[in-house]
């Protein structure tokens, strides 16, 4: 039996170790550690991670409930707490340095296993409160900082399951290629990792049901730059909804989407069309607010997003559709090492009024053009062009797949901080600070005060209430988790924010609900943004 703080401790010298290499030797070294029977928990915890992808499952522990646990057993009160996770920026580092050693017996892999899965069955906040202040009574002070981490759902230490992926690879001697197929195929970190142990890698078959990695596409700015290569593409409208996988079994439909969230119960109407097609399979494509023959805007579409349960008139309002653009399983078959012809034909192949988007070619810059206005007339948003013989690269961005757009500029971003608007927007939280990525770290870029609906504020001022993990006078700061797309006039150098730029005249022109912060621009596309946009 393998003790938890060996867990912690890797961890915490991975958060402190520089270098993508040097983070995945120490990982290696932890799992190579761990015992046979701890080896599965163990690699999803390195991976922050309490439960397998396939499990869908969730601890539920909120800020507010894991503060007053935390209050409960270190006895400190509540302020203190806050205003040392605001201080700090983190409510687990702040509760391991109020937390005392305990005495009792060391804290087990397998003890955590049971603790998580405990949190996850109950419903009401005063049980969750009472297993938690059991759980970090047993807790070294490492061990509570990466426990709370865990059940929060980010470590936030520059290493992710990815590079877990890399250290399952090392620590075994197994093919990197080989771990990524096997765990995108199973959907576990954790069964990935014994297999590769025991040498079992190609017995993982693909199993349907779980979350897996979207292709990516890389932007062109014009279609000159794939001028020479127009002929190897294939030509798809790119659409104004949210990315989806469909993964489809006799009368079972389970959609998920960007965030590798499970959506399918915001969208049963979609959900009851795919039950209808023939056969099984696992499809990625695009779910669309429909009017009509043709797509409408992502505006409407926003009205339906974060509804657990849609009511039917919403659902007779603002019908939603699948437009499906690959197929990547199909009646017992994995087809993600196939090229894009090939899955292309097994997509087509299907039939049953399954939506299929069309597929066309351009063989110059101009045809190109041409095919792109024809799609913003059918109400899309630009061109996304796939290389013919490209196979699927779950989770990866490349240059097989390109997008076109041409859009005012915008970035994805992160709220930090939030404070109350002015005039009719006095006493709601209005004005939203936002951050992009510079590493592991955000740095604000900007703060916007239009853009949202009275309702759309309302809804999220009471999230960020929820979130607030610390407060300063007026302002609010919050947990980086909700992402919006803004856009803007120009950029400009200052020092007012941490970025060194600031964005003239924010807007915000959506929330991105499909979109997690690490999905958020960086602050080296801000810099590539700015030359272009200052014409240097």
């Amino acid at each position: 039996m393998t003790d938890y703080r060996r867990i912690a401790e890797a961890l915490e010298a991975v958060s402190q170790t520089r270098g993508k290499l040097a983070k995945i030797e120490r990982l290696a070294a932890a799992l190579s550690r761990v015992d046979d029977t701890d080896l599965v928990v163990g690699a999803r915890l390195l991976a922050g991670s309490a439960f397998a992808e396939w499990e869908e499952t969730v601890t539920s522990v909120g800020w507010a409930t894991a503060a007053r646990a935390a209050s409960a057993v270190t006895g400190w009160d509540l302020e203190t707490i806050g205003a040392c996770a605001g201080a700090i920026g983190d409510l687990g580092e702040a509760i391991a340095l109020l937390l005392e050693v305990p005495a009792g017996p060391p804290l087990s892999i397998s003890d955590v296993d049971v603790f998580c899965r405990r949190l996850a069955g109950l419903r009401k906040a005063a049980e969750k409160q009472e297993a938690l202040e059991g759980a970090l009574r047993r807790c070294w002070p490492v061990e509570a900082k990466y426990f709370l981490k865990t059940l929060s759902g980010g470590l936030r230490i520059g290493a992710d399951v990815t590079t877990v992926e890399e250290a399952v690879a090392e620590a075994f001697g197994a093919d990197r290629e080989a771990i990524a197929r096997a765990r995108r195929d199973c959907g576990d970190i954790g069964e990935t990792a014994k297999a590769a142990k025991e040498g079992r890698l190609d017995e993982i078959q693909f199993r349907l049901f779980h979350p897996i990695g979207f292709m990516l596409a890389s932007p062109i700015e014009e279609a000159s730059e794939l001028s020479g290569e127009l002929p190897l593409f294939a030509v798809e409208d790119k659409f104004d909804g949210i990315r989806a996988h469909v993964h489809k079994q006799g009368g079972r439909v389970a959609l998920f989407s960007r965030t590798l969230d499970e959506v399918t119960a915001q969208f049963p109407d979609v959900a009851a069309s795919l039950a209808a097609a023939p056969g099984a399979f696992l499809l990625d494509g695009e779910i669309v607010a429909w009017s009509g023959d043709r797509p409408e805007s992502f505006f409407r579409l926003q009205r339906r997003l974060g509804r657990k349960a849609p009511a039917p008139e919403i659902l007779a309002e603002i019908p939603a559709v699948f437009i499906a653009f690959d197929c990547l399983f199909r009646d017992g078959e994995a087809l993600f090492e196939t090229s894009w012809e090939e899955r292309r034909r097994r997509l087509e192949a299907i039939g049953g009024g399954l939506r299929v988007s069309a597929a066309s070619s351009a063989a110059s810059p101009e045809e190109l053009e041409t095919l792109f206005v024809a799609a913003r007339a059918r109400g899309n948003e630009g061109l996304v062009l796939k290389a013919r013989d490209s196979l699927y690269q779950a989770g990866k961005r490349g240059r097989a797949w390109r997008k076109w757009k041409k859009a005012t500029a915008t970035l994805d971003v992160v709220v930090t901080a939030v404070e109350q608007g002015h005039g009719k927007r006095a006493g709601m939280l209005s004005d939203y600070t936002f951050a992009v990525r510079e590493g592991e770290a955000l740095v604000n870029i900007g703060k916007a005060y239009s853009g949202l609906s009275d309702e759309e504020i309302r809804t999220m001022g009471n999230h960020f209430r929820k979130i607030t993990v610390a407060r300063y006078g007026p302002v609010r700061a919050v947990a980086p988790e909700v992402v919006l797309e803004v856009a803007f006039d120009t950029i400009q150098k200052s020092n007012r924010h941490k970025s060194g730029y600031a964005l003239r005249f924010p807007r915000i022109v959506r929330l991105r609900p499909d979109k997690r912060p690490s999905d958020a621009n960086t602050l080296q596309d801000v810099r590539e943004l700015f030359e272009q946009l200052s014409g240097r």
